[in-house]
């Protein structure tokens, strides 16, 4: 079943209708509620996910109530919808659809009937009428009616006493101004007033009330449909402020007349549908088109007769209700009128109470017996769960009846006071007990309602329901949560009062339940969306308990606030977890940062010593063989110390490489060519079993960075490469720039955003796992056998890219091979170029100056003394800067040169220069170092240890040529 909520009143007559039916016929119902096709309010549009529910997996036929679905659609737009559904069978309630069976009250002939009603009865004879939604067949159908009543009694149309409705919807508050602005236009007042339903019913006395007229005394009001709609309290009826919102949505009649109208038959309408859903479903035959009579009900908003109890009594028969003819005719109405009560009432008491009546007109009583007999079928009949209203309608039909047959009937006049009276005192017990029941009852579901907000997850909702629905009389609730597109998720399993297991993995939405909904009994089941004005959430399965379907509206609005809060939770739950995943990452990075920063120190210190051993070692052994001749036995041994100088030099920068300490030179530089120029190189490391594949744009941007420490970059990472592919592969090189955003340097540890180039090498080997990615970069890890590798290979390439102020992103998992992607800042037109390293020359001569020698390692401070004064300078030596300053003010000539290490005890070489130019000296500088500071350099010439004689010799003469 397709219907539009809010599940009160009208819509929940129709589910019962049904589901009565479908119970009758044993069959199972899913009543699928949403709200009208095309609703401009964007919350109650989000309701109508519900109707993608429907499935020929779970549905074999469908009874659709159009009227309301289609009110914003129209009937176009209804068929519309309703194909979509194909090829499941479709019954159409209240409005003929195309070529589907359907089912329709006489909405023409009960208006016609309520009309009459005001006409004959109470003989008004200017009718005016509150005309419903043009849209609405049914509405338009009752205006007929209405204009059936006037012709039939030959009353003269006046299109000024109906109301024109602009609006597509029952909006009450429409109906009142229209109303209003009908009262102010007409010269004579209407004596009556006849509305399209009974929310309009409301809107008219609403209207009559603000003009200062009365209900019925100035002006009698009819409606239709025997309810009302919970939008009346938008009319001022209910108080916002001193009513909750359960009471108000359920207390549609405070301080309303009790309105006389006709009763929908939406029940039987609904009832019958059932039986032609299942004759289509077994393939039977069914009638195009079925008709179901209305009722009128005749209470005191007409004009009939009230009690003092402010209920109804009416004043004369009702028209076209023949008047009974025998006693036993009387009985049986009066067996009728009751329903199903009737059975619980003592054998024989409808007849009893025909008897006593007849006793007391023909004189041969006094009417006590009677009205005691009355009060005790009328108590009798109220603990049954009856409705006193239903004791109007035969009682009158007894009345009508003794008066006829009887001699003396002013003594049954006197007496049906009394029973007004009686019946009055039976009303008023029993809206006594009505309200304190609903009182009793919203209670609970206001509690209900708090717990269920209440929930903080899953689990606690789950309780919550658990030990909340036994309470409320629901028997079963299902909730489902979106999982994915075309998926969702059980989240809650509650089936005959008892909390289930549900199965944990998604399922496709199609199939409604991961579980079947089997019952040994018919059942009947509600499903409806689980939405907020932003998302949907989900939908929730209801099996049938309470009558009122604003109970199941309730905890629907009340889920889905629940599970809306829930998901806030645990967003902000999911984002804490991830903050701390990324606080622990941090403090793992920083922990392995301050390992490294330690391991620098120690190494930097080393290599600051170590440099200093090699500048004599080598310095010494070019010394020996510049004094050498070719042939000289002792000449091999000198060139292997040489050598192995050299290889330790080399140690030593990859060690300060990876710490970011040693000394680089950058430069413009354009890797494409950078790239080209070494591809033989890189294709001889490669080796023949691997493929090299270059790809290289030509757009390409420049960077600043040190040549030499590039290609070493490439040689470290290509051999890294080919030792991952010991049966061959492909080792893929490529170049290309690319712009970081904010979101996307977030991803990549210690870049910003900008402009970079990415130099990309891929191969297709063995790949890594996470234990080694997290340890690859450490100085010293190594996974290759002994001997095979120092582990400085890729610690080595992270410090140069980093102390060029790259970084390195590395993606590798096993089995999968490796991707080394370098970042490195873009050179932008305008940005300052580095200077090239100059180019360094052999060349003898002879200096003229006086240089100050500054070296705390004596036998650094020896080697280069003995250079510079075999080329001809004089030479002032000191072992920190505190000596050298002394030794400076004593020397009796200038300073030409400060020659001066830059990490020194006492004081190191930049506050030496500083100090002597703070003097008025002006001599120029040349720094030597074994790794880099963080001490600003007031010069760029420095020359980094070890370093050659001759290029100390070139640099002293470059530096003093530029003084002269």
């Amino acid at each position: 079943m397709v219907t539009v909520g809010p599940l009160i009143e009208l819509a929940g007559e129709q589910w019962r209708g049904v589901s009565d039916g479908a119970r009758h016929l044993g069959c199972d119902l899913l009543c699928f509620a949403g709200s009208e096709l095309h609703h401009p309010d964007r919350h109650k549009n989000r309701a109508n996910a519900v109707y993608d529910l429907v499935s020929p997996e779970h549905v074999d036929a469908l009874v659709v109530w159009t009227t309301r679905l289609g009110q914003l659609a129209g009937e176009d737009g209804v068929l519309e919808h309703v194909r979509r559904y194909a090829p499941i069978p479709v019954v159409s309630v209240e409005t003929p659809l195309a070529r589907w069976p359907s089912i329709v009250m006489d909405n023409r002939h009960g208006m016609e009937q309520v009309v009459d009603h005001l006409v004959e009865v109470h003989g008004k004879r200017r009718i005016a009428f509150a005309r419903g939604p043009r849209t609405h067949a049914g509405a338009q159908e009752r205006y007929h009616g209405y204009l059936d009543s006037l012709r039939k009694h030959g009353i003269a149309f006046d299109p000024a006493l109906v109301t024109t409705h602009d609006s597509s919807s029952w909006e009450p508050g429409t109906a009142a101004n229209a109303v209003r602005e009908l009262l102010a236009s007409v010269v004579e007042l209407p004596d009556g007033f006849a509305a399209a339903n009974d929310d309009y019913a409301i809107a008219v006395v609403s209207a009559l009330e603000s003009a200062g007229l009365r209900t019925p005394a100035d002006i009698a009001v009819v409606g239709y449909d025997n309810y009302t709609n919970m939008r009346t309290r938008d009319l001022g009826y209910i108080s916002e402020g001193s009513v909750s919102w359960v009471l108000s949505t359920v207390n549609i009649d405070a301080s309303t007349p009790s309105f006389t109208t006709v009763r929908a038959p939406f029940h039987e309408m609904g009832f019958r549908a059932a039986e032609l859903a299942l004759a289509l479903a077994k393939g039977e035959p069914t009638p195009q088109l079925e008709i179901m009579p209305t009722e009128l009900v005749v209470r005191r908003s007409c004009g009939c007769l009230p009690s003092e109890h402010g209920r109804h009594a009416p004043a004369r028969g009702l028209p076209g209700h023949p008047p009974p003819t025998t006693a036993t005719t009387v009985a049986d109405r009066l067996h009728a009128s009751l329903g199903p009560i009737a059975a619980t009432m003592p054998e024989g008491w409808a007849e009893r109470l025909v008897g006593e009546l007849l006793a007391v007109g023909r004189g041969q009583a006094d009417g006590a017996d009677f009205l005691e007999l009355l009060a005790d079928y009328i108590r009798l009949s109220a603990r049954a769960g009856g409705d006193a209203a239903r004791w109007w309608s035969p009682l009158l039909d007894l009345r009508r009846f003794v008066t006829a047959d009887v001699t003396a009937p002013a003594i049954i006049e006197d007496l049906w006071l009394r029973v007004q009276l009686l019946v009055g005192d039976a009303f008023a017990a029993d809206a006594r007990f009505t309200y304190l029941s609903q009182e009793r009852h919203d209670q609970t579901v206001r509690e209900a309602g708090q717990r269920i907000l209440a929930s903080r997850d899953v689990n606690e909702l789950t309780k919550a329901l658990s030990e909340e629905l036994p309470r409320l009389g629901i028997p079963g609730c299902h909730v489902m949560a979106y999982d994915g597109p075309g998926t969702v998720r059980a989240l809650v399993r509650y089936e005959n009062g008892e909390l289930l297991s549900a199965p944990e993995s998604p399922f496709p939405i199609r199939e409604l339940t991961p579980y079947p909904l089997h019952r040994a009994e018919p059942f009947s089941a509600l499903v409806a969306a689980l939405h907020t004005d932003e998302r949907q959430l989900g939908y929730v399965i209801f099996e049938k308990g309470p009558e009122p379907g604003w109970i199941y509206e309730a905890v629907q609005q009340q889920l889905s606030s629940a599970l809306h809060g829930i998901g806030l939770l645990q967003e902000l739950k999911d984002a804490r977890e991830r903050l701390e995943e990324r606080v622990d990452e941090t403090e793992a990075q920083l922990r392995h940062a301050q390992r490294l920063e330690a391991i620098g120190r120690l190494t930097g210190g080393i290599a600051h010593d170590f440099n200093n051993i090699l500048t004599v070692m080598n310095g010494n052994s070019e010394i020996l063989l510049e004094h050498t001749i070719e042939d000289d036995p002792r000449r091999a041994a000198i060139e292997d110390i040489q050598r192995a100088g050299d290889r330790a030099a080399d140690l030593t920068r990859q060690l300060l490489a990876f710490t970011r300490q040693q000394v680089l030179h950058p430069e413009v530089l354009d890797l494409a060519v950078s790239l080209t120029e070494i591809h033989s190189i890189l294709r001889t490391l490669a080796g023949d079993r691997i493929d090299l594949v270059l790809r290289v744009r030509d757009d390409v941007a420049p960077v600043s960075a040190d040549a030499g420490q590039i290609e070493q970059v490439l040689f470290n990472l290509a051999v890294n490469a080919r030792d991952a592919m010991p049966a061959g592969g492909t080792l893929t090189i490529s170049l290309e720039n690319r712009v970081l955003t904010g979101d996307d340097a977030d991803g990549i540890v210690g870049v910003q955003p900008g402009q970079y180039v990415v130099l990309s090498v891929e191969d297709t080997g063995t790949g890594m796992t996470a234990e080694v990615r997290a340890q690859v970069f450490e100085p010293y890890f190594t996974t290759k056998p002994v001997g095979k590798g120092t582990g400085l290979g890729l610690s080595t390439v992270l410090g140069i890219v980093q102390q060029s102020g790259g970084q390195i992103e590395l993606r590798s998992s096993p089995g999968e091979g490796t991707a080394v992607e370098v970042y490195l800042p873009a050179h932008l037109e305008g940005d300052s170029a580095p200077a090239a390293p100059p180019a360094h020359r052999a060349a003898a001569h002879r200096g003229v100056g006086t240089v100050l020698l500054v070296e705390d390692d004596p036998q650094v401070r020896a080697l280069a003394r003995r250079s510079l004064e075999s080329a001809g300078y004089e030479v002032v030596e000191a072992g920190d800067g505190m000596e050298a300053l002394q030794s400076a003010t004593a020397h009796s000539s200038a300073i030409d040169l400060v020659l001066t290490d830059v990490v020194m005890p006492k004081m190191g070489g930049p506050e030496l220069v500083r100090q002597l130019r703070s003097g008025g000296a002006t001599p120029a500088v040349i720094y030597t170092s074994g790794y880099t500071s963080e001490e600003f350099l007031d010069v760029e010439v420095l020359i980094t240890k070890p370093y050659q004689q001759a290029e100390l010799l070139e640099r002293v003469r470059e530096v003093l040529a530029q003084e002269v």
